[in-house]
């Protein structure tokens, strides 16, 4: 029982795709799967829809809320074994006030009175996001609520762990890529850098950008331009320093992903906050093409010894920045002295780390436990109740 807010098919989502692909395993594997979700979403498993089609990003606030109060109403009323939740409960959240400039950030408070009794239903939370803000406090409260936890690297647990009861952090489950879907390309020439994400100070598309430019290779930019944030930074940073060498994509269908991947010299993460993960990271890795990213929350474990890793600890920045500092002009330097190892890094190397540890099998394999565990743990804290 799975409630993401979009679905797998839309133009734009990567916690949505996690998900589906494992709501979709889980289902092959004999599970009656509920996915709540918008009703023009393409999966194999029971879709239930919350919504007629896929809302997408920008939506108000108020909007997310009613829509996932409806998604937990819906899925009390099927009277599942668990709950899988990818929202932090968002239906009892409450924006006060968007703050948003180069990065999202906002005074968003938990209302426990708001939050929906799912009774011996056990809820299991994953975090996607950063331990900053307004979300330890939320993690918290749910916490207080019963709720379990599964964080998706090691480096992202160790942050919110604190905020967690003990016995309510299920443990740490990868995400997934398809790596059927993706594969090595033998003839690439491998004469541009690739860069994928949000546009916001926090992902760094601008440190990429002039990566590039100190190279003097092309590079191609695939990135999503929705939400007020994005399109101050976009305007800012990346508009008007671009070359006639550099290609800003927006938003792509998955084949061409796939495509710009397997044929990149190199996929650039030049985030500036430690990363929860990385989804990007392990896209490129199972197309075979290495990964530069700085020494940095998750991507330290997700990329290992199969990319490049910048060292970065005596650099000074951090994603809340309004302008380019010495520390980002330095972390550029870094990076452009660190690209030319890219070459020596065979492609088998991440295309094996990625089946290795970042397959579907793997996914569900721990989402399994997760389930089987807090099943078994709300059922020995309902009997100590009797």
């Amino acid at each position: 029982m799975v409630l993401p807010i979009l679905g797998r098919k839309q133009e734009y989502g990567g916690i949505e795709l996690v998900i589906a692909l494992a709501a979709e395993e889980l289902q092959r594997r004999g599970h009656n799967v509920y996915l709540f979700a918008p009703g023009n979403s393409k999966v194999s498993c029971n879709l239930v829809a919350v919504t007629p089609k896929a809302v997408g990003q920008g939506i108000s606030f108020n909007k997310e809320r009613y829509f996932n109060r409806i998604a937990y109403e819906m899925a009390i009323a099927e009277k599942p074994d668990v709950i899988w939740d990818n929202t932090l409960a968002v239906h009892a959240q409450e924006m006060k006030k968007d703050k948003s400039i180069f990065v999202f950030r906002a005074d968003i408070d938990f209302n426990k009175d708001d939050l929906i009794n799912t009774g011996d239903i056990p809820i299991i939370q994953t975090l996607h996001g950063p331990s900053k803000d307004h979300i330890p406090n939320i993690v918290n409260n749910l916490s207080e609520a019963g709720h379990f936890f599964v964080s998706i690297s090691h480096d992202q647990a160790k942050r919110f762990v604190p905020h967690i009861k003990k016995g309510q952090h299920l443990g740490t489950v990868y995400n997934a890529v398809d790596t059927d879907f993706y594969s090595i390309n033998p003839n690439k020439k491998g004469d541009y850098l690739l860069w994928l994400g949000r546009f916001g100070m926090e992902k760094g598309a601008h440190i990429a950008l002039e990566v590039a430019h100190k190279l003097n290779m092309p590079i191609k930019i695939v990135g999503k331009v929705t939400e007020k944030h994005e399109k101050y930074y976009f305007e800012k940073f990346i508009k008007n320093n671009l070359r006639t060498s550099d290609e800003v994509l927006g938003i792509i269908s998955s084949q061409e992903k796939r495509d710009l991947y397997s044929g990149a010299y190199a996929t650039l993460m030049s985030n500036l906050w430690p990363e929860p993960f990385g989804l990007v990271a392990i896209e490129s890795m199972a197309s075979g093409t290495p990964v530069v990213a700085p020494s940095l929350g998750s991507l330290t474990e997700v990329v290992d010894g199969s990319g490049i890793l910048v060292p970065i600890d005596d650099l000074k920045f951090n994603e809340n920045e309004i302008k380019i500092t010495k520390g980002q002009l330095k972390y550029i330097d870094r990076m452009v002295s660190y690209m030319s190892k890219a070459k020596a890094i065979p492609p088998e190397l991440p295309r094996d780390r990625a089946e290795k540890l970042f397959s579907i099998k793997h996914n569900v394999d721990g989402y399994e436990t997760s389930f089987a565990k807090a099943i078994y743990l709300r059922k020995k804290l309902l009997d100590a109740l009797i």
